[in-house]
């Protein structure tokens, strides 16, 4: 066994223990590095909350001074992913009226620092960032649609003339390289035969639509990349976003399909459809045509719901995630044949 390997099975031996911890236990471990990390920002005595725990570990932190929101990154997480999400929050920050997570810039200069604590595995990458005021709302009526995509349409005319650091710039996800993008050999591991080739059956189609819209600035950049209803909060009719952990260089069409996915089931969906593009319309021309490239980005959004569930022991055996898997194969088969 070489030593990378031994490393690599160390800490899955660690991660496995911890996760066999009780609840309170695991959060204060998180506690204790928080307030560790938080001397950056000499809110070490404040006031924590524990949030949740998913990709991320989340806490907010309250003082008489203000609030805010901090989180933990898993070990693995890559740096250059932070500071491209970091970076482009600042700009957005800086050249928009959007609320979204500001992040705070230690004394140090630095947007986050990496930190590690006797009982938990690695160094944490943690962060901090200003509270966005708002709430999330179960049921979206034409209004909040229209928020929503008057805020997805700023996102995307900002996108326009943003750029990435050249060290920064990542890969793009075009025609020419989604299908490597797709979990081929994890599809197999759940679906049958049948599903898997209807399910892959889909990339041509992805592919033709990404080349029929061409890499123009005005159609594709960076994006959000998982804009749906629970990421989306309103404050005094405005739409908010927060977790903004999967920015990417895509098509702007994959944010549109992304928070349409979770909404076209619903009876009263083309109402709610009119009034995002109302709003959308109102800040810049649409990117793509809906009827024509929606389905085929709802579908490369289905392939990376599915990766992520596939790729995530405890979601495997979840109702929900479940129902995203065999939704997946229901799209596929609705985009190959939409009649």
């Amino acid at each position: 066994m070489n030593c990378a390997h031994a490393v690599a099975c160390q800490r899955r031996v660690s991660m496995d223990s911890f996760d066999q911890l009780p609840e309170a236990e695991r959060v204060a471990r998180y506690e204790r590095l928080a307030r560790k990390a938080l001397t950056a920002y000499r809110l070490e005595e404040a006031e924590l909350r524990f949030l949740g725990q998913s990709s991320n570990v989340m806490f907010r932190v309250q003082t008489d001074d203000g609030r805010w929101a901090f989180r933990i990154c898993n070990p693995d997480r890559d740096h250059k992913i932070l500071m491209r999400e970091l970076l482009w929050l600042v700009a957005l920050c800086r050249d928009t009226d959007l609320a979204v997570p500001e992040p705070v810039i230690m004394r140090s200069g630095d947007l986050f620092r990496s930190v590690s604590m006797p009982g938990l595995s690695g160094f944490h990458a943690c962060m901090l960032f200003r509270w966005v005021k708002g709430q999330f709302e179960d049921d979206l009526t034409a209004e909040h649609l229209r928020a929503v995509g008057r805020f997805t349409a700023i996102l995307h005319k900002h996108a326009e003339t943003f750029r990435w650091p050249e060290e920064l710039e990542p890969n793009k996800i075009v025609a020419e390289t989604v299908g490597s993008n797709v979990p081929r050999t994890m599809l197999k591991t759940h679906y049958s035969p049948g599903e898997t080739e209807t399910l892959l059956a889909t990339i041509p189609v992805i592919q033709q639509a990404m080349r029929s819209l061409g890499e123009g600035h005005d159609v594709a950049g960076a994006i959000h990349g998982d804009l749906h209803q629970w990421n989306v909060l309103f404050h005094e009719g405005t739409a908010c976003a927060i977790d903004f952990e999967c920015v990417q260089w895509n098509y702007y069409a994959y944010d549109i399909a992304t928070t349409f996915s979770t909404l076209d089931s619903r009876s009263d969906f083309e109402e709610l459809k009119k009034a995002y593009v109302g709003g959308y319309k109102a800040v810049r021309s649409l990117p793509c045509d809906l009827d024509e490239h929606i389905p085929a980005f709802t579908m490369l959004r289905m392939f990376t719901m599915v990766a992520w569930i596939l790729s995530t022991p405890r979601l495997r055996s979840d109702d929900w995630a479940l129902g995203v898997l065999k939704s997946a194969v229901r799209r596929a088969n609705r985009l190959m044949d939409p009649k």
